[in-house]
């Protein structure tokens, strides 16, 4: 799958399991029109980089909650959400090492999916783990979505707007992210975004609200 990317990673190193999980407070909002947030940030905040990829979400009823996906469509990465701080959700982040998946992943994985252990072929690769899941547990809905973003930083915090397209939909995300609820706070207030509903991906793509995406038709 392409990835066009414009900012340097540090890609975690290669373990048995899932690698331990770091937390942050988050926040995720989508507008139907272009917010003031994003004229703000574009003249006032730091431009850090940009970034084009695909990631395949595995959906399941307890995404709202425990959000698991395939990033650019290669590396597993589960989040789990904690206890939230007024609008800031708090969530925990694992990277899986690479496929094919060693045993311990393979448990961990199913255990977040709320599923029976998955065999050895699931592990194989990305293209197993989705098929099988297909043919053993059709509740987990893999979703595609497409995102280009735009990623700015103020200190400790990170913002990015980003356009998502997604089951023939395409819609405007902006979200902020940092592990200091107070730094989150101030930026939200200061971008005008401290009154608008905080939504993750798990919110927005779950069978119940993707049909609803109404945004703009990909052509």
């Amino acid at each position: 799958m392409r990835v066009t990317r414009f900012m340097i990673r540090d890609e975690d190193a290669p373990s048995s399991g899932p690698q331990p999980a770091t937390g942050r407070y988050e926040f995720r909002t989508w507008p139907r029109e272009t917010p003031q947030a994003a004229a703000i940030l574009q003249k006032s905040w730091p431009l850090v980089g940009g970034e084009r990829r695909s990631d395949i979400y595995l959906l399941t009823e307890r995404s709202t909650e425990r959000l698991v996906k395939l990033r650019a469509g290669n590396r597993l990465e589960v989040k789990r959400r904690g206890r939230d701080l007024g609008p800031l959700q708090y969530w925990t982040h694992q990277s899986f090492p690479l496929f094919p998946l060693p045993r311990p992943a393979m448990m961990g994985l199913s255990d977040v999916l709320g599923l029976p252990l998955l065999d050895r072929e699931a592990g194989m690769s990305p293209g197993h783990l989705v098929a099988r899941l297909g043919e053993l547990a059709p509740a987990v809905l893999p979703v595609t979505v497409r995102k280009s973003r735009l990623l700015f930083r103020k200190a400790s915090t990170r913002v990015e707007i980003c356009h998502v397209a997604v089951a023939g939909w395409t819609r405007l995300t902006l979200a902020l992210e940092d592990p200091d609820p107070e730094s989150a706070r101030a930026a939200l207030e200061g971008l005008g975004l401290d009154h608008s509903p905080n939504r993750s991906y798990g919110d927005m793509l779950g069978r119940r609200r993707l049909p609803a995406m109404s945004g703009t038709p990909v052509s």
